[in-house]
């Protein structure tokens, strides 16, 4: 798997979960892309149907965006979201060595009752995507969620933290691809 992290601002609006959103910028394969900016999903880019039903959107004017995509051939949707699970529990761990102590509830990351971040996960024909938002300021957030972000914790260069959470799922990731070429089957 490889990672990158992109320059400039980049707004977050649900298509970049589409298959291939990687590909046609030149990055080949599974990878972990990251970026910042706003975000602004609204019903129609919405994947979680409970959301898309209640016509929530999921806001906010600075966050760090990462994006996963695995290719599998079937893709599997179960997968999709062990593999977020993984990377959320990735995103802990570097924030934990940043000092900033979360509580992770499923697939969301928290501290005390504030919402850090917001996540989904998905499956096409031929990849699982996921994407994970880390609020880097609670501004623009929606009025009836409590919001934490990484600005209150001295979090001021973001692509130090996003490379860090990049070699620490990649890491994981090919570690877990390690044992699984050398354990022998039952």
């Amino acid at each position: 798997m490889i990672y990158r992290i992109l320059t400039g601002t980049i707004k977050y609006d649900g298509s970049q979960i589409a298959p291939l959103w990687a590909y046609d910028m030149g990055i080949e394969g599974d990878s972990i892309v990251i970026f910042h900016g706003p975000m602004d999903v609204t019903p129609d880019n919405m994947k979680d149907l409970e959301d898309r039903k209640a016509k929530k959107t999921i806001r906010g004017d600075q966050l760090i965006h990462i994006i996963v995509e695995r290719f599998d051939s079937p893709a599997s949707m179960r997968l999709a979201y062990y593999m977020q699970r993984l990377l959320i529990v990735c995103i802990k761990d570097t924030l934990d060595k940043h000092g900033i102590k979360t509580i992770r509830n499923g697939d969301d990351l928290f501290i005390d009752d504030r919402k850090l971040t917001v996540s989904i996960a998905s499956a096409g024909v031929s990849s699982e995507k996921i994407h994970c938002g880390i609020n880097i300021t609670t501004q623009g957030t929606p009025d009836d969620v409590k919001t934490a972000a990484l600005e209150e914790f001295g979090i001021k260069e973001w692509e130090t933290l996003a490379q860090e959470i990049a070699r620490t799922f990649v890491h994981e990731y090919g570690d877990i691809e390690s044992d699984i070429v050398k354990t022998k089957s039952l």
